[in-house]
């Protein structure tokens, strides 16, 4: 079903170019449960005396939806022939404040005219803060040196999902934050399957990727281990753990990479084959020797796959830099971020959330001798072990804390099942810490957050640097 509904604008009549302004809704099919509240509309449209025009927008979020946020992207034509991007707003679903967007691109011109997605488009993130779109994609890569991966003995496939700075397009809407099959699997999301299948993330699905000269530097992505497969709700242990951070990261130009390990809780296949880890928990910890050494393996794949990327694939053939690759990781992600990047001359840096290192001796009695940024929670226990490494270091390190945070605010659990202004806050610390060590490390830019970063974000203390 398609619905249009139009504004006409009468124009100034002294001292204003003459305007028209022309309000276009689409109404998309239903999809999902974010779809049973008032959808996406033009209230009104009004020429302002700086030949601005102020457009104000409408609709409402399921109650399940209140504690998130809902997305308004607006285009804009000069002709209702050629369509572009003219801004996305985030409304947050709690407030009662009314959506108003000043364009400013109108400024000179005879007419325009605007059109936006009737679909609510439910999100627990806010926008990104760097310049590019961020696109992305699923593929399924399978290395045939290995098999029995997720008990199935013929399996040699894992999936993996990429993040990349984009190109904006007409018509183009954010895909789904997580496969449909686990988003609403009830023992990994528990009470949260009636609001995790109807997010939506701030990636495009399959966007061109940004133009331009430019390649851009790689993040692989190592996922934690979730709680065992009776307790949902935590969000983690699977690669899009981290999405928030993902599509911080490419808007500010990285392609990101994630894989989903062998001990991952769960993946979907392109067949829509769902696969469940089949080791519990307690067991991965267990063993998590044989389970890092699979992890490393993966990793060292994942290497020679970028390679064949950069030659031949249609998207990314000749975009990435692989002469700056650098590694992230949670949890028992984070460990395994740490031994990669020891062990591996390509990988040159690396981002630690919470990273769990008891498993490596090797790690702490030596310490990692390449740049690195630990984080940590004050509450998790793993501050000391980060602390060790630390101290070890003799080249560039950072290592610092996040007050009022769980070990799992260092995931999206700090925007879906948590959703707190404190973990919310983690989250934008998180991020921005990040995208500055890399910034300096791989693109020769300072902004110098990490000079002192308490002064940015209060929530950070016990920061260390070397040199």
């Amino acid at each position: 079903m398609n619905s249009v509904i139009t504004f006409m604008m009468r124009p100034y009549l002294r001292g204003i170019p003459r305007f028209l302004g022309l309000g276009v809704l689409w109404l998309s099919s239903a999809r999902g449960p974010a779809q049973t509240a008032g959808v996406h509309l033009f209230e009104g449209i009004t020429p302002l005396p700086d030949h601005t025009m102020s457009l104000g927008l409408g609709g409402s979020a399921p109650l399940a939806f209140r504690l998130y946020f809902d997305l308004y992207p607006i285009e804009a034509s000069p002709d209702l022939a050629a369509w572009a991007p003219s801004a996305t707003l985030l409304r947050t679903n709690a407030s009662t404040n009314a959506l108003i967007y000043i364009d400013r691109g109108s400024i000179g011109l005879p007419q325009r005219f605007y059109r936006m997605h009737t679909n609510l488009l439910l999100t627990p993130f806010l926008l990104p803060t760097g310049p590019f779109p961020v696109g992305t994609f699923a593929r399924e890569l399978t290395d045939p040196s290995r098999t029995n991966r997720y008990n199935l003995k013929t399996n040699s496939s894992f999936m993996a999902t990429f993040w990349y700075p984009a190109q904006a397009g007409a018509g183009q809407l954010p895909g789904p934050y997580q496969d449909a099959k686990l988003a609403g699997y009830q023992p990994y999301w528990s009470t949260l399957t009636n609001v995790v299948p109807g997010f939506v993330s701030q990636a495009f699905p399959s966007a061109p990727i940004a133009t331009g000269g430019s390649n851009y530097p790689v993040l692989l992505y190592s996922h934690g281990l979730a709680d065992g497969l009776s307790v949902g709700g935590t969000g983690a242990g699977l690669r899009t753990e981290n999405t928030a951070t993902a599509v911080e990261l490419a808007s500010h130009g990285y392609i990101v990479v994630a894989i989903d390990h062998i001990d991952c809780y769960g993946s979907v296949f392109p067949d829509g084959t769902m696969v469940l880890r089949g080791s519990p928990y307690a067991n991965v910890l267990a063993d998590s020797g044989y389970y890092l050494q699979s992890r490393l393996q993966d990793v060292h794949f994942l290497l020679g796959q970028l390679s064949q990327l950069q030659q031949t694939d249609p998207l990314l053939a000749n975009r990435l830099d692989l002469a700056h690759i650098g590694i992230m990781g949670w949890s028992f992600g984070g460990g395994t971020a740490a031994e990669a990047c020891r062990t591996n001359d390509q990988i040159k840096a690396v981002g630690l959330l919470d990273a769990y290192l008891d498993p490596l001796p090797d790690l702490l009695s030596l310490g990692l001798q390449k740049p690195f940024l630990a984080m940590n929670s004050p509450s998790s226990g793993l501050a000391p072990s980060n602390l060790t490494m630390f101290n070890r270091a003799t080249n560039i390190a950072y290592i610092l804390q996040i007050i009022n945070t769980e070990h799992e605010s260092f995931t999206d659990q700090a925007w879906i099942t948590e959703h707190t202004s404190a973990t919310r806050l983690a989250g934008q610390a998180k991020g921005a810490c990040l995208v500055s060590f890399f910034d300096k490390l791989f693109k020769g830019q300072d902004d110098h957050l990490l000079d002192a970063p308490s002064n940015t974000y209060a929530n950070i203390i016990s920061f260390q640097r070397k040199p």
